[in-house]
């Protein structure tokens, strides 16, 4: 059964269908001509047979003629699982023959070492053919510290968070995604709330609790928890407010008293 973090990182992909091409023309360099809108294509891959073939998620990007330009299977993947290897090409396979244009196999981890694993090419026959997974890893998630940016894309912050909230500017990174939480609705923020504070306690527990490193993300994770329980629905979206818990994030973070404030 799909965990709690999988399920997450994969609902950031389906509620924003262009935050997996943006990545990939970002980070990898697919070019995307043309591109005029997105669609979600169904993610069953058994078109014969009796074993069933199901991803985690399947995208189509098309021109302003309505052709496929693109198809982009997104995996999700937490843990190292050989198995997976030998379904990921029924899987493109597929989705090419559907939509008869050209497809990627994006795969999505917060773990370095499931990352180095799965960007290892997919060998399909004893003549040279592969299939190159592109692997975003902790390392390729974007760093989102403009709150003006995450109240754009929440999807694209919360990846931020996961993977950069524990780093050299936690204060910045855990600031914008805030103001991204801001601008969802209370299902989507407390979802992708919980995502990065699970990250954050993580991080924080592969480390020593007694360090300063370890305390400062402790502090930032509460900062992020207590801050969302202030929130009043949509008070906080306006400029004023959101001086307002900017200032009370970096109090929290740097382990200072928060005052209960009256909305």
């Amino acid at each position: 059964m799909p965990s709690h973090l999988h399920e997450g990182l994969l609902d950031l992909f389906r509620t924003d269908l262009l935050l997996a091409p943006s990545l990939l023309a970002e980070e990898f360099r697919i070019p995307l001509p043309g591109l005029s809108q997105m669609r979600a294509e169904p993610c069953d891959f058994t078109d014969v047979g009796p074993k069933e073939f199901r991803g985690d998620l399947a995208l189509s990007t098309h021109d302003d003629r309505d052709l496929p330009v693109l198809g982009v299977c997104v995996e999700v993947q937490l843990s190292k699982a050989d198995a997976r290897r030998w379904k990921w090409p029924v899987y493109l396979t597929t989705l090419r023959s559907r939509l008869c244009c050209p497809v990627v196999l994006l795969v999505v981890t917060p773990s370095r070492a499931v990352a180095k694993w799965a960007e290892q090419p997919i060998e399909l026959d004893t003549v040279g053919s592969v299939i190159q997974p592109l692997v975003l890893g902790p390392d390729r998630f974007p760093v989102v510290t403009d709150p003006t940016e995450a109240g754009r894309c929440p999807e694209r912050a919360t990846l931020s968070a996961i993977a950069h909230g524990a780093g050299p500017h936690t204060e910045e990174v855990l600031a914008a995604f805030l103001a991204g939480l801001m601008k969802t609705d209370d299902e989507h923020a407390k979802m992708y709330l919980d995502l990065v504070d699970d990250a954050l306690s993580r991080a924080r527990g592969a480390h020593r609790s007694d360090c300063p490193w370890a305390r400062a993300v402790g502090r930032a994770t509460g900062a992020a928890r207590r801050v969302y329980r202030y929130r009043p629905a949509r008070r906080l979206a306006d400029a004023g407010s959101y001086r307002h818990w900017h200032r009370r994030t970096l109090r929290l973070t740097h382990n200072q008293p928060l005052r209960p404030r009256r909305f």
